[in-house]
């Protein structure tokens, strides 16, 4: 019985090669979209599966002031000893209900690697003093050498395989006597203990090499915990708190500390909006929006085989009525119909396993991701396309099958396609109706999109952007560094301070003097004079007035002056104290004053993600930070500015490489995970377009046969090409209209819950969504009107033969 229906769909297809081709590519089309869709949806819900423990590992985040921090500060800062540092994490691991813990920080710069005669630069660099609990609470996939052998003294190190390659050659797996050899990291020599594998994409944090070192060179670390497999969340946090009460007793009286909790950190990727993460986290609205469109698209293609499958079936639907005459069963047609859906989309695999392996690695390479891209080598990649497939062609079919089959004998017999008015068939318009729904919403929400990140690159954020390189250099040798610097032709000039292009970074309190109020949401910057002329800052400066001075930005004027109750000029001379919970025990100061002498128009910061809030700039001749210069030149003589940089920097003989970054490259790194996303979703509105193209192509073609003899008869009495094509289209203006309806406050949700993600945004222009309507009506008309320009061609005569 299986084959007979077998050899029926086969038949059908042949018989019906034109409209078969047409379902096979929509469903080739679609099956790859659901495939990206559910793959990319579950990656970035995957974060962190790939630990052992993960169910039981936590990080400590600290509430301080009205912010959540991801480094939590030693005791004594950066003054903390190594076994100060040691000591803090042994009180917290005696905490009740905690099994391990480990701290680490990871390094942003980079540094010489060197064995024997080889030498590398990487950055990438993690540090721990607490190795053990490092290798016991992660996992990590030891290539060479042990674990537990890292975990073991001081001066140790562990490399990725991607590192190990590069220091050691692509032969390193069968060098002897590699581990426990020595590699040099910034002069200081490690034992090398084992090579891991990279660390998953799917990781919150990257390394590249792993350090065992007795202290941390920094103000804090990175704190994670593992808990017992039957503790209470809620008592060990509490429990930890009154530890961490005990052991910094100071933390505890602060009135801005709140307190620590524990974050599972399977919630770090899609559920934190805390400072100072080590990648940048996901984004739930984009996910969303990405399952959106890949739904979109996937409804498209059950339509396009729905309304197609629909229209060759009534055109077969004598044939349907003998079966049913002859003693056929509903289930029996139905079970045909579902067999034929299923057989085309697996027909389809096989194509869709080469669009998997041609396009996955681009798409990994734009989102960041790790999809599988191989049927072979992946199972998994096969098992869920197969299973797609079997779950799309039972969808697909399921509507005309049922339609079809419940119809009783005597209607299919007098069903026929000369006579019958397919035109006004309803199942069919509300399928059409809702292919232009979902094709005008998405095309309108991808334009806003594409809009709004034209209007984020575009826009004015209040410093010179591009021509801004800072390089850093030891602090001993900085003034020497920018001597040499400003002689390099095409600089412009050469200062220190604070970088800007930044993700978010904690906010400070202040009050205006004789005022109680409090505020706590300014951030505090500082450059030298050449730096503030190197960013081009906006000020109300008339000259260098004294040796160190204190702005404040516009926002920050018109907050104060709306407070007093005073004209922003005026301010100028007004005391502000910073931090004025501290209070100096020695001469009674409070806080950190100092006076307004001078406002600079407001500059973006951060990305266009935050609204300015009050920025303070402190400016100063002699300033210092970081080794950090701020070199700004004319873009047009970047390259040789740029080579005049490195040969200056190799004669000062730095014990480090040379660390360059570009403030516009800083600035696009801000919307890198906006452009991916509007990258992707523009991709997926290529191919809504194309899959709604193919079923008002497959669909017109169709209706055009239908009325072939229509055509005809009204050819010979008289009829114009064009009034035969007008004839065709006009249903289609209906169609799009109603469409258009329906999509319009679709559309203007789904664009306004993205925009809403910046604090700067475009307005929302509602000709926008006429224009793409008239488009998509223009797009259609196209189509049908190709389609019925060559059936009006056609010679009448031949046309009255048909049947």
């Amino acid at each position: 019985m299986w084959m007979n229906y077998i050899k029926i769909a086969f038949r059908g297809y042949l018989r019906n090669r034109k409209f078969t081709f047409l379902n096979l590519v929509s469903l080739i089309a679609g099956l790859f979209v659901a495939y990206v869709g559910i793959s990319y949806i579950s990656f970035e819900r995957s974060y962190e599966d790939f630990h052992k423990n993960s169910d039981h590992i936590y990080r400590l985040a600290r509430t301080y002031r009205s912010q959540d921090y991801s480094v939590i500060g030693f005791p004594n800062w950066s003054d903390g000893t190594a076994e100060e540092q040691q000591l803090q994490a042994e009180t917290f691991k005696s905490s009740p209900g905690i099994e391990e813990i480990t701290q680490f920080i990871s390094s942003p710069y980079t540094e010489f690697i060197r064995s024997g005669e080889s030498q590398i630069q990487n950055d990438g660099i993690l540090s721990t003093n607490t190795p053990k609990g490092f290798v016991n609470m992660f996992t990590w996939e030891p290539l060479m050498g042990t674990l537990e052998n890292f975990s073991s003294g001081n001066q140790k190190i562990l490399l990725t395989e991607s590192v190990a390659e590069k220091l050691f050659g692509s032969g390193y797996s069968t060098q002897t006597g590699l581990i426990s050899s020595s590699v040099q990291v910034g002069g200081v020599d490690y034992e090398l203990a084992a090579i891991i594998k990279d660390v998953p994409v799917n990781s919150h944090f990257d390394f590249d090499i792993a350090l065992n070192s007795d202290r941390i060179d920094y103000w804090g670390s990175r704190i994670y915990v593992q808990t017992n497999a039957n503790s209470n969340l809620f008592e060990v946090q509490k429990q930890l708190n009154a530890t961490i009460a005990n052991f910094n007793p100071q933390l505890a009286k602060d009135e801005l500390y709140s307190s620590h909790y524990l974050q599972p950190i399977s919630d770090i990727h899609l559920n934190s909006e805390i400072l100072y993460e080590s990648k940048t986290p996901g984004n739930k609205n984009y996910i969303t929006l990405i399952g959106f469109f890949a739904g979109f698209i996937l409804v498209i293609t059950l339509f396009n085989y729905a309304n197609l499958t629909l229209a060759i079936k009534s055109k077969e639907s004598k044939t349907i009525g003998v079966r049913k005459a002859m003693g056929a069963q509903n289930s029996m047609i139905t079970t045909q119909f579902i067999l034929e859906g299923v057989l085309l989309s697996l027909l389809a695999i096989p194509f869709v396993g080469l669009l998997i392996s041609l396009v996955i690695p681009a798409f990994n390479e734009l989102m960041g991701t790790a999809i599988p891209n191989n049927f072979i080598s992946e199972p998994t990649t096969f098992i869920t396309v197969l299973t797609l497939a079997l779950i799309m062609g039972v969808l697909a079919s399921l509507s005309p099958a049922i339609y079809l089959s419940m119809r009783g004998a005597v209607s299919l017999f007098k069903e026929d396609l000369n006579q019958s008015n397919f035109q006004q068939f309803s199942i069919r318009k509300y399928l059409v109706i809702s292919q232009f729904v979902i094709l005008i919403a998405i095309t309108c929400v991808s334009f806003f999109i594409s809009q709004q990140l034209s209007f984020v690159e575009g826009k004015d954020i209040g410093y010179k952007k591009d021509g801004i390189l800072y390089a850093y250099s030891s602090p001993e040798n900085r003034l020497v560094f920018q001597q040499r610097l400003r002689q390099i032709p095409g600089v412009i000039a050469v200062g220190n301070g604070s970088s800007f292009g930044l993700q978010t970074f904690n906010q400070g309190t202040y009050k205006l003097e004789g005022s109680e109020t409090v505020f706590d949401d300014s951030n505090q910057l500082y450059l030298d004079f050449d730096a503030l002329k190197a960013y081009e800052l906006k000020t109300t400066l008339q000259g260098n007035s004294s040796n160190r001075i204190t702005l404040i930005n516009r926002t920050a004027a018109e907050k104060f002056a709306n407070f007093k109750g005073v004209n922003p000029e005026d301010l100028i001379g007004t005391q502000v104290i910073t931090e004025p919970e501290y209070i100096n025990e020695e001469t009674g100061q409070v806080g950190f004053p100092f006076t307004i002498e001078g406002i600079f128009e407001d500059i973006n910061l951060f990305s266009l993600h935050e609204k300015v809030d009050p920025y303070f700039l402190t400016v100063s001749e002699d300033m210092e930070m970081n080794g950090r210069s701020i070199v700004s030149y004319n873009p047009e003589n970047a390259a040789a500015v740029i080579a005049a940089v490195n040969s200056i920097y190799e004669e000062l003989d730095e014990a480090f490489p040379l660390e360059q970054e570009y403030l516009s490259e800083n600035v696009a790194q801000l919307y890198a995970q906006d452009r991916q996303t509007a990258d992707l979703l523009l991709y997926f509105n290529l191919i809504a377009v194309l899959l709604a193209g193919l079923g008002i192509i497959g669909i017109t073609i169709f209706l055009t046969l239908a009325r072939k003899k229509e055509i005809g008869i009204r050819k010979v009495l008289g009829a114009s090409v064009f009034s035969i094509i007008q004839s065709s289209t006009k249903e289609y203006l209906v169609l799009v209209g109603i469409a258009f309806l329906i999509a319009w406050p679709i559309a203007y949700y789904l664009a306004n819950s993205w925009l809403e993600n910046f604090a700067y945004r475009i307005d929302i222009n509602q000709f926008v969504f006429a224009f793409i309507g008239l488009l998509t009506f223009a797009f259609t008309a196209l189509i049908v009107g190709i389609i019925a320009f060559q059936a009006a061609q056609a010679n009448p005569v031949k046309s009255l033969k048909s049947e």
